[in-house]
């Protein structure tokens, strides 16, 4: 063979880009190995997670109703079942009844939570006061996160 044609030939082969089946295992292997290492850390952060997620949700369902209440001039409620973990906005008719505002919402698995409310009820008047109390929720590592709302100027805030 030539010369000419052995360098074509080899700078040829040289140039080719492609994986082999055994560099494409290899990194199986290393994916594998890395997913069976860190598996066991999610579920150590994953209540964590949840009670802070909850917080923020039951913060930000307060938020809402005394939104509402301000910008309808309705009194609006948030009542707390602690026995089923979950928690639905209400408003006032003109009728004098409580209807629902929207659906029920329950905690993530794993948080529960106690209020400081008279009846487990807190209301937001129109004019942005609130009925002083807490919420707080815990989940099954002992972690507590609390949502205070102070009842004069109807601030809401986790602690």
């Amino acid at each position: 063979m030539k010369p000419r044609v052995r360098e074509a030939i080899k700078k040829k082969v040289m140039n080719q880009r492609g994986v082999t089946l055994m560099e494409l295992l290899i990194v199986f292997v290393i994916i594998a190995i890395g997913a069976a290492l860190t598996a066991p850390n999610i579920g150590g952060w994953l209540p964590n997670y949840r009670l802070r997620s909850a917080t923020r949700d039951v913060a930000s369902v307060m938020r809402v109703a005394q939104l509402k209440a301000v910008s309808t001039n309705t009194p609006y409620r948030i009542s707390f079942n602690t026995l089923s973990d979950s928690y639905i906005i209400e408003y006032l008719t003109t009728g004098g009844a409580w209807v629902a505002d929207g659906g029920t919402q329950t905690l993530p698995s794993g948080v529960k939570f106690n209020t400081t409310f008279v009846g487990n009820i807190t209301t937001f008047s129109p004019n942005s006061t609130a009925t002083d109390g807490n919420v707080t929720l815990n989940n099954a590592k002992g972690s507590i996160k609390t949502v205070r709302l102070l009842g004069l100027t109807g601030r809401i805030r986790v602690e």
